[in-house]
């Protein structure tokens, strides 16, 4: 059985991406504007505001660059160490 998805904080999220390969494109005081050439999905605008990325936007953008949970968890682990 997987672990449950559970809201992160902005940061962490953006490590997660970050190790996939995308870098900050753009960055303003609400989001950061990521891209990767490769990617399904080359541009993926992040919130950075608030203590945690909602479940929607999360699921989101995991289903739009096609990770699966199983690389989202070890990202996971890798980005909390």
């Amino acid at each position: 059985m997987s672990p449950a998805l559970t809201p992160i904080p902005p940061n962490k999220f953006r490590a997660i991406l970050e190790k996939t390969g995308f870098r900050i494109e753009r960055e303003t005081e609400y989001n950061w504007t990521l891209f990767k050439i490769d990617s399904p999905r080359s541009v993926i605008v992040l919130p950075k505001k608030g203590e945690l990325v909602s479940l929607t936007v999360m699921m989101g953008i995991l289903d739009q660059i096609k990770m699966d949970i199983k690389t989202y968890f070890d990202l996971l682990r890798q980005v909390q160490n």
